[in-house]
Parts: C-alpha cells; sequence; structure tokens
C-alpha cells in the first residue's frame, strides 16, 4: 500500500513540474549567487558547481524520456547567457565521455573475467578427470567460479547503473536552457 502511495505523490510530483509543452521546468534563481566557479580560469570558465548540484538534485527523480526546461532567474546580458548555455553544454558534454568510458570499462571487465573464468574452469575440468591433486583443483574451481561471478555482477549489475547514468545524462544534454530576467522572476 505504501508503494502505491509514493508512486501516486511521484506521478503527481513530475505532473506538477511538467509545463504545457511536456517538459520538465527546474527554476534557479541565480540573484545574489557565485555564478562562476572561483576555480576556473577565463578560458575554462565553468559554472558554479552547486549550480549543477541543484539541477541535477531536482532533476534526479525525472524519468528520463521527460525533456528537461532549466530557466535561469537574474538579468543576463545575450552574450552571457549563450557563454552559459556553452558552459552547461561543455559540462554535460565532458561528463557524457566519462560515462561513456565508464562503459567501455565495464564491457572489458566483463569481457576479461568471463574469458579467464571460462579458461579456468575448463583447465579444472581437466585436472579434475584426470588428476589426484584434489588442492589445485579445489583452487581452480573457486578462481574460476569467482571470475564468473564478477563477470555476472559486471553484467548485470554495475552496467544497469552506468546505462541509467547515461540516459539520464543525455536527458540533461539536451535540456532547453531559458533566461527569466528579474523583473519576472518571483522567489
Amino acid at each position: 500500500m505504501k508503494n502505491k502511495q509514493r508512486e501516486a505523490e511521484l506521478l503527481r510530483y513530475i505532473e506538477n513540474i511538467r509545463d504545457e509543452e511536456g517538459y520538465a521546468v527546474v527554476d534557479v534563481c541565480l540573484d545574489g549567487e557565485t555564478l562562476y566557479d572561483p576555480l576556473s580560469l577565463k578560458g575554462q570558465k565553468d559554472l558554479n558547481g552547486e549550480i549543477y548540484d541543484y539541477i541535477e538534485a531536482q532533476t534526479n527523480l525525472i524519468p528520463a524520456n521527460i525533456p528537461l526546461r532549466i530557466r535561469f532567474h537574474g538579468d543576463f546580458p545575450e552574450e552571457e547567457q549563450n557563454e552559459i548555455k556553452q558552459m552547461m553544454h561543455r559540462h554535460y558534454t565532458m561528463k557524457s565521455f566519462d560515462i561513456s568510458w565508464d562503459l567501455m570499462a565495464n564491457f572489458r571487465k566483463m569481457l576479461l573475467l568471463a574469458l579467464f573464468g571460462a579458461a579456468v574452469l575448463a583447465v579444472y575440468l581437466y585436472l579434475a578427470l584426470t588428476s589426484q591433486n584434489a588442492l589445485m583443483t579445489e583452487i581452480l574451481s573457486i578462481v574460476g567460479s569467482f571470475s564468473l561471478w564478477e563477470a555476472a555482477n559486471a553484467l548485470l549489475l554495475e552496467r544497469p547503473g552506468l546505462r541509467r547514468d547515461h540516459r539520464n545524462n543525455q536527458q540533461s544534454l539536451n535540456q532547453r536552457i531559458e533566461f527569466i530576467s528579474g523583473e519576472t522572476a518571483s522567489r
């Protein structure tokens, strides 16, 4: 019963933040906030990490198939608006590369562990049938089984999470960014 209530509450939340075009809207008030990361330099200027953290916290529950609209409230000249859009696009593009590399590393790990585990178990079976060294065959059995177990873990547990992260990042990469001047912004 509680699960159905929680699910209904989540659906109400998603419907409340969606606009008439179907976008999930996240309003970000930038008045009085440090807009740029103080550690970033002019050529590699980036937004303050707290802005990305806030947006990700607000969009975490939104399914990846629902498009996002991020509305920044504050007065920004058009040139700065374009810079902010480029910074956000670069941020999510770099994050996409990172997730892609993690997916490739996960695949290599899964493949190598599966091949290694299968080879060790093949040697185990051969030795179990032809040798009297029970200790060695049991060690090979454990090593082969553990390798296959870790390959299954990479496939069944790690990979779905990485794919979910990839879909969520694609949602952020494709988000629509708008600016609302301070006069029309309301807290």
